[in-house]
């Protein structure tokens, strides 16, 4: 029986059909056929839209495209909000400033010795300058020589940095605008000293050289230029009350890491100007010639302009050190390779004996050296570990992006630096550690942390390519600069480690030509395997 009687039976009928005389049953049955129709062409329009966007409402392909991302742009910028609040989170003040305090613990420090340099140098180049212009008052003159051709009164008369009033706690930008001080002072000493020189070997009247020499142009920015640097868009606010260098405002994790990028800044600014000034006591080394190297091109890294020099007679660059055979004490690799195993924890009483190496790391880089190798110019790692740091200062062009851990291939596709420097998770299969991405003239920094349950007395291998400095416990251990083939004995230290976790900075660098990288092994000195005779 059914469940439905038949007078209520729904109708089907177009217009025109056998019910057409009825109104309603017409108005229904048209609204009956309107609606599956409607959804058909919907199903049919969404069907073809992957293949022809914006035709259902007549948008062109560009439109819809646009329409697309703004669509995924709105879904992003809940995240970029939340970004943004958390970045501008404020800080208690007693909370800011012992965070302040802790950033420039190491700058100051780094800034204090850089001082002590600076001073050196002042004193050298016044000594100097002041034996040339003694030689330059005594010379005997031409009877058709002007009468002042001996007068050094203007070089003379130039006013020394008045010796400053350290205090342990000394402000950073006051710190900063001594080292600025002392940096003009060489230049303008350096330039006398330049003049007394020419005049003597030209038989020249000193005035006329002196007031034809210009000084040069490139100096250390000032503090306030720096921070113009890290605030383009708008002013930085100044608070008095505050604990940062200048009154600058730091209130909250945004201005905080803001202020440590100016921090770095100062420090990497003073590194340049010191290889500058030192380039000037020897008016610059000749660019020695490059030996072959195994694999490789034996290139030259590149110069940079950050080695000019303040009277503009200074080379532009420092330049490498030829590369040399290794010297240091040898140990057996087949030997090491078959008996050595990974970790990062030691215990006494472990039943492995031999060599520990290091294979998981956090490394960062590149950054651009310029073509040097006296670790003049310091890094954002040099000053504090922070591993959820994002820097903007690294290198700018293509590298290789290693795929293989190989030490003389460089094994990978071609990728495009901007400039953004994270920090990396790399562990290598093998005691070689390399580089996220390999390019020509560039600094990198490895990271880690060793763990032993007592403190004990270890053998610590290193080696690199090319040039690295080791750093255990905020401590420098090993430093060796210029062009070298990479070795795992390249150079082998007795350290004192600490029971706990203790940390391991390695700084690396690569003038090209090979891939880059570096190993880090440890071993009682009790368990160390003898050397193969001869």
């Amino acid at each position: 029986m059914s469940s439905r009687p038949p007078d209520r039976k729904p109708r089907f009928d177009l217009p025109g059909g056998p019910n057409a005389g009825n109104g309603k049953d017409t108005g229904f049955r048209v609204l009956s056929w309107a609606l599956p129709v409607t959804l058909t062409v919907a199903a049919l329009l969404l069907l073809s839209g992957p293949d022809k966007p914006g035709a259902a409402r007549g948008v062109s392909p560009a439109g819809t495209g646009q329409a697309k991302a703004g669509a995924a742009d709105s879904r992003a910028q809940p995240d970029d909000r939340l970004k943004q609040r958390q970045s501008r989170r404020p800080l208690p003040p007693e909370y800011s400033g012992k965070l302040v305090a802790q950033s420039e613990v190491m700058i100051r420090n780094n800034l204090l010795a850089q001082l002590q340099a600076f001073q050196e140098m002042s004193r050298r180049m016044k000594a100097e300058r002041d034996s040339l212009l003694d030689t330059v008052e005594r010379r005997p003159l031409l009877p058709t020589a002007p009468e002042d051709a001996n007068d050094t009164s203007a070089a003379r008369s130039l006013q020394d940095v008045p010796q400053p009033d350290l205090r342990p706690d000394a402000a950073i930008d006051y710190l900063y605008g001594l080292l600025r001080d002392y940096e003009e002072e060489i230049q303008r000493n350096h330039l006398a000293a330049g003049a007394a020189r020419q005049a003597l070997s030209g038989g020249l009247s000193f005035p006329e050289v002196y007031r034809a020499m210009k000084p040069g142009s490139t100096r250390m920015p000032s503090f306030d230029e720096l921070v113009r640097m890290q605030s383009p868009d708008a002013p930085w606010e100044r608070d008095e009350t505050g604990t940062a260098a200048a009154s600058l405002s730091v209130k909250n994790t945004a201005e905080l890491a803001r202020y440590r990028e100016l921090l770095g800044q100062t420090v990497r600014q003073t590194g340049l100007a010191a290889a500058r000034l030192a380039s000037l006591f020897d008016g610059g080394r000749p660019a020695p010639k490059m030996s072959g190297r195994p694999g490789g091109s034996g290139g030259q890294g590149r110069g940079g302009g950050s080695g000019v020099g303040g009277s503009g007679e200074a080379p532009e660059a420092v330049p490498l050190t030829a590369w040399r055979e290794y010297e240091g004490k040898r140990l057996d690799r087949d030997m090491v390779k078959a008996q050595a195993l990974p970790g990062r924890r030691f215990t006494r009483n472990a039943a492995n004996r031999g060599w520990l190496y290091i294979n998981t790391w956090y490394i960062i880089g590149p950054w651009e050296n310029y073509g040097r190798d006296d670790f003049a110019l310091v890094h954002p790692p040099e000053i504090s570990i922070d591993l959820d740091a994002v820097y903007t200062d690294g290198q700018k062009g293509v590298g290789i992006e290693e795929t293989d851990s190989d030490p003389i291939k460089v094994t990978g596709p071609k990728v495009t630096l901007d400039g953004t420097l994270r920090w990396k998770f790399m562990q290598s299969e093998s005691m070689h550690n390399t580089v996220p991405v390999t390019t020509d003239h560039s600094t990198y920094y490895a990271y880690t942390e060793v763990y032993f349950d007592e403190p004990v007395s270890m053998l610590v291998a290193i080696g690199t390519d090319d040039g690295g400095r080791l750093r255990i416990n905020g401590r420098d251990v090993w430093q060796d600069a210029g062009t070298s083939w990479y070795n795992i004995d390249e150079h082998i230290e007795p350290f004192e480690f600490r029971q706990g976790w203790n940390t391991i900075l390695i700084r690396l660098e690569n003038t090209g030509g090979s891939a880059a990288g570096f190993s880090f092994m440890i071993i009682p000195a009790d368990q160390i395997p003898a050397a193969p005779a001869g």
